[in-house]
């Protein structure tokens, strides 16, 4: 059997440790597999937790001596090292990539990436293949002279609860609609428009659920929110039963806008809440191409106009708001993709 080394930078709950989770789960059983964790947090451990689970004492956090990662390869003897970050994304020092990457390495490199915006001229080392989990990234490294193939998380269909009796397990009024948000609080995941449309809405029968964790280095951007949260939005923070949200709720609410530096790749909750079958709504955002173009219904700019397309997914009658000119009530349709995994 032959044995993979994952180096992620770290496992603190979010979609490259979900990533990587849904990987191990599918290839245990065919591989004998390892997981270097390169920086630990300490806090927010839902996939890390699981990993661990998994693996017991295959799961290894790298100490301030970053030696320990190299005795480690060499421990094991991986026939492959998967990096699940590039590393010149996370702070692995030059001494320590430059032995892994050295051209008489006994074992195949193999690198996946969870950015969208790192510019191909930057690469220093090099893998045997690149595993991106995104088209946008496939298209990008197009430069580089390296074997890529794209791995898309992968799309199951469940079974929807019945909407009442899912409601009353997690305390809440079915005879409100219920809007879901699952993200890391900070200004990329732009959970501040959602407050807006709070806001306009706070006299109909609609809550606003916030699921993640609310980091100390990004304090500068969710602690005013959470001063001034509106009564319909309610913060569930980090949880490891986000199934018991999407297979209930009525709309999944995803504002993620980014900017040129600092924008979504593929992200992991639109593909578990396809996966729950509940209707989407987001913003287009270049790095999707066009993968979600029939699909999921796209926000506007407009405030308005995003509070009308709500009403409408919630068919909530909208006669107190006026309708702009570009406002489409159609919905889109679903359809889903599939995972595809080659080490070739």
């Amino acid at each position: 059997m032959q044995k993979i080394l994952y180096v992620t930078p770290h496992l603190s709950t979010g979609g490259a440790p979900q990533y990587l989770l849904k990987k191990i789960e599918l290839l245990n059983d065919q591989y004998d597999i390892y997981v270097a964790e390169y920086n630990d947090y300490g806090i927010f451990r839902v996939q890390k937790d699981e990993i661990i689970t998994l693996l017991g004492k295959k799961h290894k956090t790298i100490s301030e001596r970053r030696e320990e990662l190299l005795e480690w390869i060499d421990e094991i003897s991986p026939d492959i090292i998967h990096f699940e970050e590039m590393p010149e994304l996370f702070n692995i020092e030059d001494e320590i990539a430059t032995k892994i990457y050295s051209k008489d390495r006994p074992y195949k490199i193999f690198e996946t990436s969870h950015d969208s915006s790192f510019d191909p001229k930057l690469k220093k080392y090099f893998p045997d293949k690149f595993l991106f989990c995104s088209d946008n990234q496939l298209i990008k490294f197009r430069s580089i002279d390296v074997p890529a193939c794209v791995i898309e998380y992968p799309v199951k269909k469940y079974k929807r609860k019945n909407r009442v009796e899912g409601l009353k397990y997690l305390n809440l009024d079915p005879e409100y609609k219920h809007v879901l948000n699952v993200g890391l609080f900070t200004s990329r995941k732009n959970q501040a428009e959602i407050f807006e449309y709070a806001k306009h809405l706070i006299n109909e029968k609609i809550q606003f659920h916030f699921i993640g964790n609310q980091a100390p280095n990004f304090k500068d951007y969710w602690g005013p929110l959470m001063e001034n949260k509106p009564d319909n939005c309610i913060v569930w923070g980090e949880r490891s039963d986000t199934h018991n949200f999407y297979s209930c709720m009525d709309l999944f609410l995803f504002t993620s806008k980014g900017h040129h530096f600092d924008k979504e790749t593929n992200p992991i909750v639109l593909k578990e809440a396809e996966c729950w079958d509940i209707p989407i709504m987001l913003h287009k955002i270049d790095s999707y191409l066009d993968k979600f173009d029939n699909k999921f219904k796209f926000l506007s700019e407009d405030i308005t106009i995003n509070v009308l397309k709500i009403l409408n997914m919630l068919k909530i009658d909208s006669h107190k708001f006026s309708i702009s000119s570009d406002y489409n009530g159609d919905v889109l349709n679903n359809e889903s993709t599939k995972l595809h995994l080659s080490f070739d």
